[in-house]
This record gives C-alpha cells, structure tokens and sequence, in this order.
C-alpha cells in the first residue's frame, strides 16, 4: 500500500472526530483536490454518494472540477469502515441518521446493531425529558412552600397546599416512570440492549 494511503487511513479517524458533520466544502479543499481521500472520509462518515454532487456543485460554484471517480473510489473504502456491526451500534447510540449506505452482508448487522443503539439513545433522552419534568416540578414545590409562608389568607394557604400535593403526586409518577430505566438519578442503559 502507497505511503500517502497508509498516511489517509491512519489519520482519519483523528480527522474525523474532530471535523463536523457538514457536507459542504470549502474553497480551499475544493482547490486541494484529494478527491480519493475526501470519499473516505465521507464514506467512514456515512454519507450517501448523493453527497459528491453537493461537492460538484459548490466546487462549480469556485471553478474547481470535481474528480468524482476518484471520489466514488474513495467513498467504497470508507463505506467499508463504516458499515461495520460494532459501527453500526455507535452510530444509533449517538442518535445519529443513518442513509441507508450499507449494502451486501454487512448491511443487516449493521442496521440490527444501529437500531440497538438507536433504542438506548432514544431511551435515554425520554429518561432526561423525565429528570427535567421531576426537578422543574422539585422547583415549583419550592416556591409554593415560600409562597405558603407569605399567605395572607386561609383560601390561599389551602389551595398552596392542594397546588403542593398536586406537584409531589407528580414527582411521585416521575420517579416511577424513571424506574423504568433503571431508578432516579440512575439510568441503566443495559436494560434496553
């Protein structure tokens, strides 16, 4: 294998964990040229070929030819990277898109492992939609005891305290649903594997 792969394949990933996941290109790379080695990064990332006419299009925009052969070349090997099974898992994990760019055996592991990994991310946001629900409701108890102290009345002081019971019925219903996923405080993303 050429020094100069070696080299693209070796710092790829390190490239590709601290680039964004835009598609776009910028003059400059658009002016580099490395055709070959920009279809592995955008394989490795998951983008579909469709992305190398977005490329085209914007290199146009700056008078730059774009070598899409060499591209697509490129594109193969990173989609190998990419659509592997333990890929496919951190990908769903991170609540990722998945473009559909996997094909051949691979193709069923990777998307059975993405949609494990797309439950457990999924799981976890609607237990943090929970934790936030049980402390704003933790703050508003706060303020109606504060506001319970001030009372000026016997009706206001009852319906505080019918507004209080209310809201800890509530945390009551939030910590059960949190039990859900693992307890309070406690997410357990072994339970949706």
């Amino acid at each position: 294998m050429k020094l100069w792969k070696r080299l693209t394949l070796i710092a790829l990933p390190a490239w590709l964990a601290l680039a964004g996941g835009c598609a776009v290109i910028s003059e400059n790379e658009c002016q580099a040229g490395l055709w070959y080695e920009r279809g592995i990064e955008d394989g490795a990332r998951g983008r579909s070929q469709a992305t190398v006419y977005q490329i085209a299009q914007k290199c146009h925009e700056y008078g730059v030819r774009t070598d899409t052969a060499a591209w697509m070349r490129g594109h193969e090997a990173g989609i190998e990277q990419f659509c592997t099974p333990e890929n496919g898992f951190v990908v769903g994990r991170r609540g990722n898109n998945y473009e559909g760019v996997c094909t051949g055996p691979t193709a069923d592991l990777f998307l059975a492992n993405y949609e494990r990994g797309l439950a457990v991310y999924q799981a976890e946001q609607q237990y943090a939609a929970l934790e936030r629900q049980y402390y704003e409701a933790e703050r508003e108890v706060a303020r109606v005891e504060h506001a319970l102290e001030d009372a000026e009345s016997k009706e206001e002081a009852r319906a505080l305290r019918s507004q209080r019971r209310g809201l800890l019925r509530e945390m009551r219903h939030l910590e059960a649903e949190m039990m859900r996923f693992g307890g309070f405080g406690a997410f357990n993303p072994m339970l949706f594997y």
